[in-house]
């Protein structure tokens, strides 16, 4: 829903008048949650941020490119790596946010509680909150209810996103909220930061009046029932509309897919021709994920004896993957190449190590060159267009994971060498 200013002015005064100046103590639950007051109208809703909020939350930024730093906002400005924001006069005195995110890393709003809030009773409600987009919408943004990575339940929100510059009441189904692949869902009956809304992606935008509500007339981002978008397809799992793992970004028409959970349709698709294979400890493909489990010497890769593709297009760009590496057991890393048909190419591999993803069972978005994987020569004909392992004869224990390959022309223009492997933020 668009709404002027004008409009968003009266409707919270009236809001104001009406509410009045109630609110009941906090009382302390069983489970050790707060239950929060209502929001002094009656109608159980509860105000986390904006014109007579309510509840006791602090509004706070995070930043990826800062070990993922957290920072109070307040009407003096704050500014991260990755992020920024300052609280401005909207309809009241500092309830407002306007934040930008700057595009080179994970930029988070979040609303913290001062003690862990039990909202348990919102489980059918619904999150609502106004925002006004001051540059273009992001391709990804996911509202979520948060203690902290893993345990997050989380909604891709980018499509219902008109943008434009005019205000929009945006209106999140709770139940529809859940983890993506390698999270936990959310206790709603302990919560420590009842908002979180994140993106990677460059986006200007001022944000208020969050609250949690128990029934809405407005129409939600997706359907309260069947949790689907409007045409549609659940955004839980809905290919690139989201960040994190089964959420993987857009790619381009010049890009090759092979193991891809997004649309494959937008670039070349190469999946046929490089199904997963392996040998040794136990490995499985499951919700497009490949998990391998090494109590020995083994191997997985992508591939058949009898592929051959020409990827030369190739030799000169990226492969991206995302991994997660929950154990590197007696090896001391994970080699990664690509084979060419004249080999196996054992001399030219990428090494993976924990400096480069930690074995902290955490998903990672990783970026790299083709020249490291085989050599130029061996690209005209490709076997294995992924191949994992540890070191040979040092593989007890190794247990890791993948996603999300695909092929780029070019190494991405923010490619950094030293730290080619980023956090994602599911």
């Amino acid at each position: 829903m668009n709404a002027t200013k004008k409009g968003l002015l009266a409707s919270l005064i009236a809001a104001t008048l009406l509410g009045g100046c109630g609110g009941a103590e906090d009382i302390p639950a069983n489970n050790g949650g707060v239950t929060p007051p209502d929001n002094g109208g009656g109608d159980s809703s509860l105000l986390l941020f904006g014109v007579g909020a309510t509840a006791s939350t602090t509004p706070r930024i995070q930043s990826e490119k800062d070990n993922w730093d957290v920072q109070a906002v307040t009407a003096t400005p704050v500014d991260l790596t990755s992020i920024s924001a300052v609280l401005i006069n909207n309809a009241g005195s500092n309830d407002t946010a306007d934040v930008q995110v700057k595009g080179n890393g994970d930029g988070t709003f979040m609303l913290k509680s001062d003690a862990p809030l039990n909202l348990s009773k919102y489980a059918s409600g619904f999150i609502e909150f106004q925002l006004r987009a001051k540059s273009p919408v992001p391709e990804v943004l996911n509202a979520s209810i948060d203690n902290e990575y893993p345990n997050r339940s989380s909604l891709p929100i980018a499509s219902a996103v008109k943008g434009g510059g005019n205000w929009e009441t945006l209106t999140l189904p709770i139940n529809c909220m859940k983890p993506f692949s390698g999270a936990t869902a959310i206790n709603l009956a302990s919560v420590g930061t009842p908002f979180h809304l994140a993106s990677k992606e460059a986006f200007d935008y001022e944000i208020t009046n969050v609250k949690y509500k128990l029934t809405t007339t407005e129409t939600s981002v997706v359907d309260p029932v069947t949790c689907e978008a409007a045409g549609g397809g659940n955004p839980d799992t809905g290919g690139d509309t989201g960040s994190g793992v089964n959420q993987a970004p857009a790619l381009a028409a010049t890009d090759a897919a092979l193991y891809y959970s997004g649309d494959k349709s937008l670039a070349t698709d190469i999946s046929a021709d490089y199904p997963m294979n392996g040998f040794g400890g136990a490995l499985a493909d499951a919700e497009q994920i490949v998990t391998a489990d090494f109590p020995g010497n083994g191997g997985v890769f992508l591939g058949t004896d009898s592929a051959n593709s020409d990827l030369s297009a190739y030799q000169a760009g990226a492969m991206t993957l995302d991994v997660k590496v929950t154990s590197y057991g007696a090896s001391p890393n994970i080699q990664i190449r690509m084979d060419g048909t004249a080999g196996p190419d054992y001399g030219t591999f990428f090494t993976m190590d924990s400096t480069k993803v930690p074995a902290d069972d955490s998903w990672y978005r990783c970026t790299l060159p083709v020249a490291s994987l085989v050599p130029a020569a061996n690209t005209n004909s490709v076997q294995k267009a992924l191949y994992m392992a540890g070191a040979w004869d040092s593989m007890a224990g190794l247990k890791f994971a993948f996603t999300n390959v695909a092929l780029k022309s070019v190494v991405p223009a923010d490619f950094d060498a030293n730290s080619p492997c980023q956090k994602i933020a599911l």
